[in-house]
């Protein structure tokens, strides 16, 4: 039997913080294989790839059954628009986690160059924006979404605190293994950094959808 528009509606919407839940799983888990040399962990991150890979298909199939179903009014196309955005931007953040699991891998037997300490505190913050921005999505909530916009700033300063400290590192010890390890490091707050980005996009997507108006942080 078809589901109606508002059940495929509400489907899609499902799929979508889904596919939410998996890839913030990813992030924690590559985060975690790299801080513990956890090379089964790192490698079951990068073999979920596929499947959220499959889950932004999903999504994208759905979003094609809606616009079959009925023309939805102004404000539901907003929304129909945003799970595809929002799709692209969750299958982004479950790049970076491969990415980091695939630097774990790399550095599994090396000890690091310094306590990684300030990398899983990133990746803690991006990881509540990235939740929020979702939250305030499904509830149009957008005072939710402007505050996840504004710690994005907290997710910038820490990255370039991380950049400072593994700069200054270099200069007082330029070894090899330093030279070797603090930019693939750096490529870790970077791709971490970039999450709280895509939580951000998630944020602004709220915003229009609640208010009518773009804006850009």
């Amino acid at each position: 039997m078809q589901r109606s528009f508002l059940e495929e509606f509400d489907h899609v919407q499902a799929s979508l913080l889904k596919m939410g839940e998996v890839v913030e799983c990813t992030i924690r888990d590559a985060v975690e294989s790299l801080k513990s040399h956890d090379a089964d962990k790192a490698r079951a991150v990068i073999n979920s790839d596929d499947l959220i890979d499959n889950q932004q298909i999903v999504i994208e199939e759905g979003v094609m059954g809606l616009l079959s179903l009925e023309t939805p009014v102004s404000s539901d196309l907003r929304r129909i628009i945003a799970f595809v955005k929002i799709a692209n931007d969750l299958e982004r953040v479950g790049d970076y986690a491969c990415n980091i699991a695939e630097i774990a891998l790399e550095l599994r037997d090396e000890e690091y160059i310094k306590p990684l300490i300030h990398i899983p505190k990133l990746a803690g913050i991006s990881l509540v924006m990235l939740r929020t921005s979702l939250e305030a999505f499904v509830n149009t909530d957008s005072a939710l979404a402007e505050a996840v916009c504004k710690k994005d700033d907290e997710a910038d300063e820490l990255c370039m605190h991380i950049a400072e400290e593994l700069n200054s590192l270099l200069k007082r010890d330029p070894s090899e293994r330093v030279i070797r390890q603090a930019p693939i490091l750096l490529r870790v707050a970077e791709y971490l950094e970039r999450v709280s980005d895509h939580a951000t996009n998630i944020a602004e997507q709220t915003i229009f959808i609640a208010t009518g108006k773009r804006v850009k942080y």
